[in-house]
């Protein structure tokens, strides 16, 4: 009952929220619907169907045993966990951990390698970045490439350090891919459809939760509150509420950095950390996929802290390189809308590339 009392303070913190600002809260959860239905269902689902296919068809494999030099000597992992990496890039969150239940649920991966790649796997995807951070948000499409470029670098980085954690086994990275045929598109993809729709049902189930909540902190007041608090601190009242609000949920956090009053420099750093971190509404949805995975939470928590250090340390120092492209002088509709035209096609040709090549070798292989 202890462990519960906070939880018990949160909900009715929340139910005090829902009857004292109705209006306002009411508009808050329609606005996650229409975030999820407009632009997570149609985006993240197709994604999820292909990648369950794929897995179920057995292309992990063979792209495991094409990859295998690549992740071997870096990470210390086998070769089939590239495919959670590199699409959880690819597609953001939460992708890359939803791939890694499937493979440690249908035994392709131990425990601990689960765990492993699950400390680097998860990361915000191109579109998020480039468009709505950098775009929508600081006026520029080079900050979103730079964000991107640096949650990679420092999802790389941290999963080098955990490898310390996870050391060498031979017996696990000497894994024998079962040789069985695959099953075939009408047993596959009933079952993929149900499980991928689960899934995104429960994604969201969080972003309308976690939407609720930060608008009833902005109406209560106490984002303004703790930002007062700390305001004896070299930054501003509006950098901690977004600093608060993006522990909560990440985009609603980097909103509010966008519009802070304080050197940009700062802003930029702060938001790609509360990108690379996710925020307690990812942690929320990550911990929900994986339920039948038996991972350390707070290990999985840990890495993530250390991926958002990585990170922003890497844009920190990489920004005043950058800093020379960013076009301040582009309107910013004319900018939006070119930053998610090109963004658009850089995502779908590098999902459509590794998915080609992927089935391809699968192809070659079987034959």
């Amino acid at each position: 009952m202890k462990k519960n009392y906070f939880f018990i303070l949160c909900t009715c913190f929340l139910i005090f929220s829902l009857l004292r600002y109705p209006e306002e809260m009411l508009a808050a959860s329609a606005d996650s619907v229409v975030l999820w239905f407009n632009q997570v269902l149609p985006s993240l689902f197709p994604f999820m169907v292909a990648c369950g296919l794929l897995l179920r068809m057995g292309a992990a494999e063979t792209v495991g045993q094409w990859l295998r030099p690549l992740m071997k000597p870096i990470f210390g992992l086998p070769g089939i966990t590239a495919f959670p990496f590199f699409l959880g890039i690819f597609s953001g969150y939460p992708m890359g951990a939803k791939i890694t239940a499937t493979l440690y649920e249908e035994k392709k991966i131990s425990l601990a390698q689960a765990e492993h790649i699950l400390s680097f796997c998860n990361n915000p995807g191109p579109l998020f970045l480039v468009g709505t951070i950098g775009a929508a948000f600081f006026r520029a499409p080079y900050w979103g490439y730079l964000f991107l470029l640096c949650c990679f670098f420092g999802a790389a980085a941290t999963g080098i350090l955990f490898r310390c954690f996870y050391p060498f086994d031979p017996l696990n990275q000497s894994i024998t891919y079962r040789k069985s045929p695959p099953p075939s598109i009408t047993q596959c993809l009933p079952q993929t459809i149900a499980d991928s729709m689960d899934t995104i049902t429960q994604i969201g189930g969080y972003i309308i939760l976690f939407g609720v909540f930060v608008e009833a902190f902005q109406q209560t007041g106490i984002l303004s509150f703790f930002g007062e608090c700390l305001s004896f601190l070299p930054f501003s009242g509006e950098f901690f509420a977004g600093i608060l609000g993006g522990f909560l949920e990440m985009t609603n956090g980097a909103f509010l950095l966008s519009k802070a009053p304080d050197p940009l420099p700062f802003r930029l750093t702060a938001s790609c950390m509360l990108v690379a971190f996710g925020g307690l509404s990812i942690l929320c949805q990550t911990l929900g996929i994986l339920k039948n995975v038996p991972i350390k939470k707070s290990r999985y928590i840990a890495a993530k802290v250390c991926n958002s250090l990585f990170s922003g340390l890497f844009f920190y120092f990489s920004a005043p390189f950058f800093e020379k492209y960013v076009q301040k002088t582009v309107p910013t509709l004319a900018l939006t809308a070119e930053t998610n035209f090109f963004s658009s096609i850089s995502y779908i040709n590098c999902n459509l590339l590794f998915l080609f090549f992927a089935i391809l070798y699968a192809l070659r292989k079987k034959g």
